[in-house]
């Protein structure tokens, strides 16, 4: 997927925020690692759903490829190719096959990861009238995003506050891009969830974004996503694309407009100042992890002492 503005992936880390190197950045103070990203620190929350996906894709993977495992299953297991490059492997023996079906998950994940960063990218460059070439996989999610700013009768040039906003909170040490800061003609209950429509000339600055999928149906949320939303929400500064430095504005709420081939659906989420000290608290628990070296760990054993002699009795 394409990073932000000022956005970087660390081994093993993660993506972090930090200085892009030129003399002004707004990033220049961040140090170390740098700013952890929200999604990064939004990471650190189980996903149960991904275990029977992976489980699902492994198994299908499978039956894709059982003459293969017949013909394999009498062959060793840790065949020559387990010691060789991976440039250098054969692709059908059994190590292979094996391989293979167990990649199979992380494939269909980075593909879809790549769906929905070509997906956003279209929908940032028509919220900002810079057309792309035409995308057949990326269309139908794209005139989804059409339907919906179409159906709350979006001026672009009136309506759209700003789109793909990097936020950072130094206080709290992580930054992250929103989508889309959209008014919409919705006011926002935090203690009920509720919404209630003003009127199409009254609007209120709302928070979205967006999540694309072939397969999921349009309503469907997932418990952290509020996590996210709270954490872009209640960022201290906003990095224009000009690199100027101005406050976050106050959010009447937040949302996930979730795209899909034939629908799209926008659902606010509860993300009061309760879910930003949970995302805080996620901040915190990453970084724990991110600066343990468990390599260093090592085992200790109890010294062996000679006990002394015993007397004759």
């Amino acid at each position: 997927m394409t990073a932000p503005l000022h956005a970087r992936d660390i081994r093993g880390k993660g993506r972090y925020y930090g200085s892009c190197g030129r003399e002004g950045c707004p990033l220049e103070r961040a140090t170390g690692d740098g700013l952890m990203s929200v999604t990064n620190a939004q990471s650190v929350i189980a996903k149960p759903a991904l275990v029977p996906a992976a489980a699902k894709a492994t198994a299908a993977a499978a039956w894709d490829r059982l003459p293969l495992m017949v013909a394999t299953s009498r062959q060793d297991p840790d065949g020559p190719c387990a010691r060789a490059r991976v440039a250098d492997r054969c692709g059908h023996c059994r190590f292979c096959v094996t391989a293979a079906i167990k990649a199979e998950h992380k494939n269909e994940w980075e593909k879809a990861a790549d769906l929905g960063d070509r997906v956003h990218r279209h929908a940032h460059a028509h919220v900002l009238n810079e057309p792309l070439p035409y995308d057949p996989d990326v269309e139908p999610f794209v005139h989804q995003h059409l339907l919906f700013l179409d159906r709350w009768r979006i001026d672009l040039d009136k309506h759209v506050e700003a789109a793909e906003t990097t936020v950072v909170s130094w206080k709290h040490e992580y930054a992250g891009t929103g989508d889309l800061w959209l008014h919409l003609p919705l006011a926002y209950d935090e203690a009920t969830g509720k919404t209630t429509f003003t009127s199409w000339s009254r609007r209120k600055l709302w928070l979205i974004d967006g999540k694309s999928s072939l397969k999921k149906a349009a309503n469907v949320v997932y418990a952290d996503q509020p996590l996210q939303l709270a954490g872009l929400r209640f960022a201290d500064e906003a990095v224009l694309p000009d690199e100027t430095v101005v406050k976050v504005p106050k959010f009447e709420g937040a949302a996930i407009l979730n795209w899909r081939p034939t629908a799209h659906a926008f659902i606010p989420q509860p993300s009061g100042r309760d879910v930003h000290k949970a995302f805080v608290a996620a901040v915190t628990l990453q970084r724990l992890f991110h600066s343990q070296d468990v390599k260093a760990w090592e085992q200790v054993d109890a010294p062996v002492v000679d006990e002394p002699a015993r007397k004759a009795s």
